[in-house]
């Protein structure tokens, strides 16, 4: 009877009190992911024990807690119940008895309508308690050292949000306790019922807010980025065409600068290999430093006739010895590419001896593509020193 009378009563001071605040719905739609938030609450407790008779007791609670999400939040809550109860007939020579409580636990809340201003919710936590047991007579029962129980809390509540930093809760609901708190280590588990309500304020930028305040950002952002845009486009279609001109006109000179300088080392090279002689030796590769082909083709230039030449009169001198005519290139393009274009040009060079008198028995061919650097090929002169023709000598 007493058991369902507490529970009556809880439920009875949840509905009136939701009933109260309702009407109060200002408008405040909040969203509490990202914002902390700091509550004090006060009510009446139930305590349900082994004794006979219950008594309702006061107590109080200091709350803080962090919105994980818009539907949950996690916190601590803490504070100070007295729990009292009386005997009839006495039990034990209690007839009253009370505890001073201090509770502590770990707490979740479910918040069933995040958007609104009246927000439902439902709790649940798990901590401890300390307390003190004292007759009516204010004897330490516990020798005026506090105890410590389970304290697993449970409930649900509303909040109703009176502006953007400030709300009125009101919960109610049920604290289990250890079976041992009201000295009687028998009957049920005890545990107390309390209903409570007060203020919650907030602090901090709520995640909507947050995306909001981004929002306009990034709109004021992209409208001074726009205006800025026409004011220098004209000023940068001018640079751009000043710079094309300039381009050109650099390109031109480099052009200039490079046949040049290709014809000097061309030059320079024919003169150099006039005095080389190449050693075809049994099992050595000899690189034909000379040789040359137009870009991504596999036509030989004129600059590779002089290198040509030595390499057919070296070939000519020695009739017993075959060569593997090895293509490579640089890294510039995909490898299968490569492959092939190294494999054609090898394949050149083999058509341009066997024209010139050189049995086709005596040279076979292979394209290695830029499997086998021999420099680094992220420089000019590392990618023009990997594009080469190789002699391999196999007897």
């Amino acid at each position: 009877m007493a058991t369902r009378a507490v529970s009556t009563l809880v439920l009875t001071t949840f509905v009136l009190l939701s009933i109260i605040l309702f009407p109060m719905n200002s408008g405040f739609a909040q969203d509490t992911k990202g914002r902390w938030a700091f509550g004090i609450h006060g009510g009446a407790n139930n305590w349900i024990n082994d004794y006979n008779k219950r008594v309702i007791g006061e107590g109080g609670e200091l709350m803080v807690r962090y919105g994980v999400s818009r539907a949950l939040s996690v916190g601590l809550v803490t504070g100070y119940e007295e729990l009292k109860s009386n005997q009839n007939p006495e039990l034990g020579g209690v007839t009253y008895l009370k505890l001073q409580a201090i509770p502590g636990s770990v707490m979740g809340w479910i918040h069933f309508a995040p958007d609104k201003p009246v927000n439902p919710y439902l709790y649940f936590g798990v901590g401890a308690m300390l307390y003190k047991r004292t007759t009516g007579g204010n004897l330490g029962v516990t020798s005026g050292q506090f105890q410590t129980s389970l304290h697993l809390p449970v409930g649900i509540g509303v909040e109703v949000f009176a502006s953007k930093n400030l709300s009125i809760a009101v919960d109610a609901g049920y604290r289990v306790l250890d079976n041992y708190t009201d000295g009687l280590n028998v009957g049920k588990i005890d545990g107390y019922a309390t209903a409570k309500a007060g203020v919650n304020l907030y602090f901090g930028t709520s995640a909507a807010e947050k995306e909001e305040l981004a929002k306009l950002e990034a709109r004021r952002i992209k409208d001074s980025t726009d205006a800025e845009a026409l004011r220098v486009q004209k000023l940068a279609e001018a640079e751009a065409q000043r710079l094309k001109a300039l381009a050109e006109a650099n390109a031109q000179r480099i052009k200039d600068s490079t046949e040049a300088e290709g014809r000097r080392l061309a030059e320079l090279n024919a003169r150099r290999l006039q005095d080389t002689v190449l050693a075809l030796e049994r099992g050595k590769t000899v690189i034909l430093k000379g040789v040359s082909f137009a870009t991504n083709k596999a036509t030989l230039t004129g600059d590779s006739e002089t290198i040509l030449e030595l390499a057919l009169k070296s070939l000519a001198a020695s009739p017993a010895v075959n060569v593997l005519i090895v293509g490579h290139t640089d890294n510039v393009g995909s490898a299968a590419s490569n492959k092939k274009l190294s494999l054609r040009r090898a394949q050149a060079v083999k058509t341009w001896l066997v024209r010139k008198g050189i049995p086709a028995t005596r040279l076979s061919v292979a394209g290695k593509g830029f499997d086998e650097p021999i420099d680094d090929n992220t420089t000019p002169e590392g990618r023009l020193n990997n594009r080469r023709i190789e002699f391999r000598v196999l007897k």
